[in-house]
């Protein structure tokens, strides 16, 4: 519960960059936060980064649906990453070489890292919060 509690107060501070929908932020501190306790945790406490992302979500702009949309993202986002960090780049001793490091550093930003900006955005343009033709700009 703690995670979850943590990850809402980042969301909320995340929020406060928000420009483009007010849910929608170019700073998110809650997907470090979540990946981390995912890689520290395990994949167990994954129903806690849900219902942070949710509450942030649902406590902002949009619907149930929308949040519910948002939070699949964010918290899929975190598993992806953590999933290939554990497969490919040697799991929490990915800082300890380089070759490790590069491989996390490529596999989260390139992979793991659009699968929340891309369901989330979906989520809103399908409950009519975000324009379609704005899809390729954010």
């Amino acid at each position: 519960m703690a995670v979850s509690l943590v990850y809402f107060a980042a969301g909320k501070l995340g929020l406060y960059f928000a420009s483009f929908n007010a849910s929608s932020s170019p700073v998110w501190p809650p997907a470090g936060i979540a990946f981390a306790a995912l890689l520290l945790f395990g994949f167990r406490i994954w129903p806690a980064v849900f219902l942070g992302a949710f509450f942030v979500n649902i406590t902002t702009a949009g619907t149930v649906i929308t949040s519910l949309g948002i939070a699949s993202g964010n918290t899929l986002e975190a598993v992806a990453g953590v999933y290939l960090t554990m497969r490919y780049a040697n799991g929490r001793k990915v800082f300890e070489r380089a070759q490790d490091f590069f491989k996390y550093a490529t596999l989260t930003s390139v992979c793991a890292t659009t699968i929340s900006p891309t369901v989330g955005f979906t989520s809103l343009a399908l409950g009519g919060f975000a324009p379609w033709n704005e899809f390729t700009r954010s």
